[in-house]
């Protein structure tokens, strides 16, 4: 790497260049006044001699080539399932062979675009990603293979056959190579070098999450200080300060791939001309906050300022996507409804012969904008369960529930009666979790930004439930509160029925219920 030479005043019989081995071309000192006496070189590692590509970085060149290798793999996948199409019919008709080639691929690559959202080693994001990927392409896939059938009168055309071939095979070999690059780490030489920029509790977590959780996505290359004096202290996960922020724009670039800004208290601190010259030289720049949520799907609400929540995206609504929204609730409700129809009959009965008291239980909770309405719910504890102790959170094994309570709840058929709420309205399917007026009263007033749970419709099930499990104590709730505000912001139809999906799976599993 090249360096350059900056001369700077230090104190007489300092020695901090004794280890250092540099050749230094001796310069006038152009100065009307004397040289000082004792002066040191710093050195600063201006990084490799490539700086003039730094803008590509905006557009994430890891993601970029993922994304331009999966679309040749489906070109390869297209093109070969026509060809073993025409080689087992060679008489089937194929008129623009290569036009529909060209087509397929591009739509393909399209679905695949639109529901990229994970990052390229989040095993889970990439679960979702695949699974929503692979239902959008099979309803596509068959809506194209009917749609030509009818236009055309005939199964037995390239086009309709390739149509229902790509919906199946274009997933399955997608899915594979995603999980061959993350069970080898074959992009890991495209990591991301990470400067941490902050020193405080709130940058150590920041490091700790990307150790932990996004080795292979991201590495920590260091911390960055107000103090030079902390020049190499350790701080956390085997990362030390590397830099202090005068520095910035002259030991960053080059080595560093994406500043997060992770000071606890930003007033007056925050090094703006810095950050603004790295960014005009191409490295993103990224509040703490923002990448917690873009990486682990939750909101950290201890760190998160009011200016945070004003001044990023997300939060979007309008009556089209209001509309559509309510539409999926009525669809989901009614559609499960009649499924569950049976099966709630036998509940019914069941809870009858099981125990005294009614089959259905009615309880107050707190809707959009604090409105109180009654959710129903199959009587899972005896009529009298809060009769001594008032309202209180379910614990493991707990003694009020019944016989017939316990099967239920841990198969979650308790809840299927709030499907009613949502057909009234009262309830979306996807949502925060209703809660009681007392539970939200006493959050409140410990938990920061609580009241915002209650901005939309509460949810049968949600982001929290699927993600998080079952919250008996004020750290659940504070944990579940992240999750549910990273819904609220980032809610769409996607998302909904990746939470759907899992919800699914949850109830087969039976995990997280009391």
């Amino acid at each position: 790497p090249s360096h350059r030479l900056r001369v700077v005043d230090i104190p007489a019989g300092s020695s901090d260049l004794e280890s250092t081995s540099v050749v230094v071309r001796r310069r006038r000192h152009r100065c009307d006044r004397a040289a000082p006496e004792d002066v040191k070189f710093e050195l600063v590692d201006r990084g490799p001699r490539f700086r003039g590509l730094a803008p590509l970085r905006v557009i994430r060149p890891r993601m970029l080539v993922l994304f331009a290798f999966e679309s040749l793999l489906i070109l390869s996948v297209v093109y070969g399932l026509a060809a073993l199409t025409l080689v087992v019919s060679p008489d089937l008709p194929e008129p623009h062979v290569d036009s529909s080639i060209w087509w397929f691929t591009g739509l393909f690559s399209i679905l695949l675009w639109v529901t990229q959202s994970a990052t390229v080693d989040d095993q889970s994001g990439l679960l979702r990603e695949m699974v929503l990927f692979s239902l959008i392409s099979v309803v596509t896939g068959l809506a194209i293979f009917v749609v030509l059938w009818i236009v055309f009168l005939d199964l037995l055309r390239l086009p309709t056959l390739l149509a229902i071939e790509a919906a199946i095979a274009v997933p399955i070999a997608v899915g594979l190579w995603r999980w061959f690059s993350v069970r080898f780490s074959v992009l890991n030489a495209t990591r991301e070098n990470v400067l941490i920029v902050g020193t405080g509790e709130s940058a150590r977590q920041v490091c700790r999450w990307i150790v932990t959780n996004l080795s292979g996505e991201y590495a920590v290359m260091g911390f960055a200080d107000e103090n030079r004096a902390r020049l190499g202290t350790l701080l956390a996960m085997g990362a030390r300060v590397q830099m202090d922020y005068q520095s910035l724009p002259t030991s960053a670039p080059g080595r560093v791939d994406r500043v997060i800004v992770a000071i606890d208290e930003k007033r007056g601190k925050l090094p703006v001309r810095q950050l603004m010259e790295l960014r005009l030289l191409g490295i993103e720049i990224e509040e703490a906050t923002t990448f917690i949520e873009r990486v682990s799907g939750r909101i950290w609400v201890e760190t998160m300022l009011p200016s945070w929540l004003i001044f990023s995206e997300g939060f979007k609504t309008s009556e089209l996507r209001s509309f559509l929204k309510r539409a999926a609730d009525i669809l989901h409700a009614g559609v499960l409804l009649m499924l569950a129809s049976p099966l709630m009959v036998l509940t019914a009965v069941a809870i009858k012969f099981d125990s005294r008291g009614p089959v259905l239980y009615r309880q107050a909770r707190l809707g959009a904008q604090r409105r109180e309405f009654e959710v129903l719910k199959f009587r899972s504890m005896r009529h009298d369960a809060e009769k001594d102790t008032g309202p209180t959170w379910a614990s493991e094994s707990d003694p009020r529930v019944t016989r017939i309570g316990r099967i239920i709840r841990k198969l979650r058929i308790d809840e299927l009666p709030q499907l009613f709420n949502v057909l009234r309205g009262d309830m979306s399917f996807v949502g925060p979790r209703p809660e009681r007026a007392h539970f939200v009263r006493q959050l409140e007033q410990r938990i920061p930004y609580y009241g915002l749970r209650m901005l939309m419709r509460p949810g049968l099930t949600g982001w929290a439930q699927v993600e998080y499990g079952y919250g008996a104590s004020e750290d659940d709730a504070l944990e579940k509160l992240k999750y549910d505000l990273y819904y609220i912001k980032n809610n769409n139809l996607l998302l909904d029925l990746w939470i759907v999906l899992k919800t699914i799976r949850v109830v087969l599993r039976g995990s997280g219920a009391r």
